[in-house]
């Protein structure tokens, strides 16, 4: 049941994080947000009950309670703070973006139970525009009067909030992560994990490092309905000098793939790019050229890093030439007790929501909640708070990581990241290859201009 954006603007890197896990979304049991649901602002009882722990993990964000500045705008009430969120929930693929509801609901309790934001506790309307621009874009007019900031949204749909947010420039609008990369023009958008046209070279460069006689055989299958991944994530390649011999795209339903794989062994395919693909693609891929008996030294798949790959890959020693390299933690728990603040998400999401299962959605939309919470703090160093100078303050932040949750991006300025975690498969368990601990960062955020993405 994969279900690809079908514009031709939204670029590589979300299409790989949509399709990854649209396959779990299907037969996911999780609850669907409702329309305009709210989040209060009194902290669970469950959430409260492990203050102390995620407050122990070393988080930043607790100086941020009892703070004096005074703050106005849309939404703020002397005691609180309102904010929106917008995720697919509903419509084709249900459950879609409903690990990002809930780690923002997450973090609002986190917050709050630390004291809120300067005194202030947070309370966050949900909105659910169900896979529909019409329904975006009202949801966005409606959240722009009510709110003081919008944080935290996924959706395909994003671009139909583009007018709403030109009318209201004051309004800060932090995405988890912007899915259209027109968004960027704008100057009140911003995204938890910054990821501007363009796509990372360190983990083609980590693979040419190992494999350096391999970079001049390499094969790529990505979705017909993100061409353009093509431009992004094979321009990163060459850049660093990789050279491809065979590339095809292939349709969403696509799951034989037996002809690309004969292709590739005829014309001697050493390393194979799937990037562009959900972690269905890479799954069946990799049985099939077991089956085959094509066994490239490296198969290139960042969206296999998922709870349910093993599941759909059945054997997993089809997968011991995974490399998958990620810009973000392992927030299935491999990082857990190395990275405070991704210990701090995780812990809160389970308080919440217990047995939930982490995702790249979720782990997003935290950062973006931890981008406002910064935001805030550094606005009210110059003064009272207000919309602008929340956009004023992220435009001017410089370096982002969300607490050390992810590596480095520059949010205001456009700037993608260069850091990369390194992950394969030994003994059907995903595992650090490089580096043992933080991020490899051997690379760079190659740009590609938005005239080239069509």
């Amino acid at each position: 049941m994969n279900k690809q954006p079908k514009k031709a603007a939204v670029r590589a890197g979300a299409v790989v994080l949509i399709g990854a896990m649209a396959v779990a979304a299907c037969g996911s049991s999780s609850k669907s947000a409702s329309t305009s649901t709210t989040t209060a602002a009194s902290t669970s009882t469950s959430a409260a009950s492990s203050s102390t722990t995620a407050a122990s993990t070393g988080s930043t964000l607790a100086p941020l309670s009892g703070g004096t500045a005074s703050i106005s705008g849309p939404g703020v009430t002397a005691t609180t703070i309102t904010l929106g969120q917008i995720a697919t929930v509903s419509g084709p693929v249900p459950g879609l973006f409903q690990n990002s509801v809930d780690s923002m609901d997450a973090f609002v309790n986190y917050i709050n139970s630390e004291g809120g934001i300067d005194g202030h506790k947070l309370v966050l309307l949900h909105e659910d525009d169900g896979y529909n621009c019409v329904t975006y874009t009202n949801d966005m007019k409606d959240l722009s009067t009510k709110v003081f900031a919008v944080v935290g949204t996924f959706s395909v749909e994003d671009e139909c909030g583009a007018a709403t947010l030109k009318a209201t420039p004051n309004l800060p609008n932090i995405e988890a992560i912007i899915i259209n990369p027109q968004l960027f023009s704008l100057p009140n958008a911003f995204a938890g994990i910054t990821q501007p046209p363009g796509f990372i070279t360190t983990g083609y460069q980590w693979v040419k490092d190992k494999y350096p006689n391999d970079i001049t055989k390499v094969g790529s299958l990505y979705p017909t309905s993100a061409a353009f991944s093509e431009v992004e994530e094979h321009d990163a390649a060459q850049s660093v000098g990789y050279k491809y011999v065979y590339s095809a795209g292939i349709a969403t339903t696509d799951t034989n793939f037996t002809s690309n794989i004969l292709r590739m062994k005829a014309d001697g395919v050493k390393i194979v790019d799937l990037l562009a693909n959900p972690d269905s693609t890479v799954a069946d891929f990799e049985q099939q050229a077991a089956q085959q008996n094509f066994d490239p030294d490296v198969v290139l798949g960042a969206t296999a890093y998922d709870a349910g790959f093993f599941k759909l890959l059945g054997n997993p020693a089809d997968a011991a030439n995974l490399v998958a390299p990620l810009y973000f933690p392992l927030y299935l728990g491999q990082d857990r007790s190395t990275n405070p603040e991704l210990n701090t998400y995780l812990t809160w999401l389970n308080n919440l929501h217990s047995g939930d299962t982490a995702n790249l959605f979720g782990e997003s939309a935290w950062a973006a909640g931890v981008l406002f919470a910064q935001a805030v703090q550094a606005a009210g160093a110059n003064g009272p708070v207000t919309q602008s100078g929340v956009v004023q303050a992220i435009t001017n932040l410089g370096s982002f990581t969300a607490d050390g949750l992810d590596p480095a991006t520059n949010p205001g300025k456009r700037v993608g990241p260069s850091c990369e975690v390194i992950v394969g498969v030994q003994n059907g368990q995903f595992v650090r290859l490089d580096p043992s601990a933080g991020y490899e960062c051997n690379g760079t955020y190659l740009n590609v201009p938005l005239s080239q993405l069509g």
